[in-house]
């Protein structure tokens, strides 16, 4: 009995062990598949305008300076340059997540910035909020009182949505947090 319990227990680590490395080479190679298609959202026409209106492409800032902010910022995701169709810069967009779970977890969200430190527009691209509830903090309605304020400091009032302060508060933090990064590495 207790050589087939033993028996038993080898060939689960065996199978374990085999399933997690085709996780780990499966992973290995589609993580660049994956990158690529959260690139390709992030440049959904409809995205680019609701974080920066006239603005056709996100392009990487720096990507030191953004390995930088990651190691000391975790909740930071990347930070872009906004440009139009002829290559101007328009503005900043810091990608980041909430430092203030929502009743979901972490919202993700794309914060953009003018050159004069102005809250241009924002664009919820993940969050795990109730259907008709904490969701709500994606719609245009919650978000435009955040649209121009100034970027200069942190918002600490802001009108939560009723009954879903949770995830208002989520919100608020990840858009706080782009604010901190954008001040603190962008609007020096």
């Amino acid at each position: 009995m207790k050589n087939n319990i033993v028996r038993l227990g080898g060939i689960l680590c065996i199978i374990s062990a085999v399933a997690a490395g085709v996780l780990a080479l499966a992973n290995d190679f589609t993580k660049d598949k994956i990158a690529e298609a959260e690139a390709k959202a992030a440049m959904d026409p409809a995205v680019l305008e609701a974080v920066m209106p006239g603005s056709v492409m996100f392009e990487v800032y720096d990507a030191a300076l953004t390995e930088t902010i990651k190691s000391e910022n975790a909740k930071f995701v990347e930070l872009y340059k906004a440009v139009d169709g002829s290559g101007n810069e328009l503005g900043y967009v810091v990608r980041t997540l909430s430092t203030v779970a929502g009743y979901g977890g972490d919202m993700e969200l794309f914060v953009g910035f003018t050159s004069d430190a102005k809250i241009s527009g924002m664009n919820v691209i993940a969050h795990s909020e109730t259907s008709g509830l904490g969701s709500r903090t994606t719609e245009p309605e919650f978000q435009k009182q955040f649209l121009g304020a100034d970027a200069s400091a942190e918002i600490t009032s802001f009108d939560a949505i009723a009954g879903v302060t949770k995830s208002s508060n989520s919100f608020a933090s990840a858009l706080n947090n782009a604010i901190k990064v954008f001040n603190q590495y962008v609007n020096k």
